[in-house]
């Protein structure tokens, strides 16, 4: 008896908890993402750069592309590592 009167208790509750969460769940649908569009909107300066047909200013091709090259040289060979020396040689 005292089993299946908690289990009723426990069912009514949810049931409670389940209509507030059908009534909130459209409004938020409604809104799923615009925090996220909003973000990436003020981030882009110009939304249609990619249409633009005017060149870029700054580098070149041949300027970037030896740019890149620096860039990815720059981890073949990693960095000596730094020798501490500690009272030795100097007064």
């Amino acid at each position: 008896m005292k089993t299946s009167l908690t289990l009723a208790v426990i069912c009514c509750a949810l049931a409670g908890c389940g209509e507030a969460i059908l009534r909130t769940t459209p409004q938020w649908d409604a809104r799923f993402g615009d925090a996220t569009r909003a973000a990436f909107a003020r981030q882009v300066i110009h939304p249609d750069a990619g249409r633009d047909a005017r060149p870029v200013n700054g580098l070149d091709g041949q300027a970037a592309a030896a740019a890149q090259k620096r860039y990815q040289n720059s981890f073949a060979e990693p960095p000596a590592p730094p020798v501490f020396t500690i009272g030795i040689g100097s007064k």
